[in-house]
């Protein structure tokens, strides 16, 4: 399962390469939040270190953490959950009538470090990887750090299906004797 990135304001396309054999759940509940394609705005993160991330729809089924880690490397994807009211970081999130459940996707671009926050750290399920144009979209994404949030399209990458070549006679090549 591929999904692909688009950074539209720097004409950045990549392909994020889902790993899901190794976190199976949640990467077939990220495929299935993009039935439709998302358009939204992405971030630069503020305490992680070099990561943009975005907001999934809301999925009815939270899937659990699977392949866990704190420490994902430059190319790589976290998928992170909380629940109504897990994330009360900051004095407006105590004193507010209750954040909703939110389901994250951080693209990691260079060095991040999640044990911050929680003294048992951020913890995420590592779900895919940056696998063509990660250059572009490395500096694309750094570039949010300084000029603010950017327009962001994820949708799921559809594989082109082979094409037949026909031949002189009408039929195609792959079937003649």
């Amino acid at each position: 399962m591929n999904l692909k990135i688009e950074l539209p304001d720097f004409e950045v396309t990549a392909t994020l390469e889902l790993y899901s054999e190794r976190a199976p759940r949640v990467c077939q509940a990220i495929y299935d939040s993009l039935a439709v394609p998302l358009e939204t705005r992405t971030q630069h993160a503020c305490f992680d270190g070099h990561e943009i991330y975005c907001f999934l729809p809301e999925m009815a089924e939270p899937p659990p953490i699977e392949n866990r880690t704190m420490r994902p490397r430059p190319g790589e994807v976290m998928f992170f959950h909380a629940a109504k009211n897990d994330f009360a970081v900051l004095d407006s999130d105590r004193l507010a009538p209750g954040q909703g459940p939110m389901f994250e996707l951080a693209l990691i671009y260079g060095e991040v470090d999640l044990r911050h926050l929680w003294e048992e750290g951020l913890h995420g399920s590592l779900v895919g990887r940056v696998t063509t144009n990660f250059a572009a979209f490395a500096e694309a994404a750094g570039r949010t750090l300084n000029e603010g949030a950017t327009p962001l399209r994820i949708s799921r990458e559809i594989a082109e299906a082979p094409s037949l070549r026909m031949s002189d006679e009408g039929q195609d090549s792959e079937h003649r004797a």
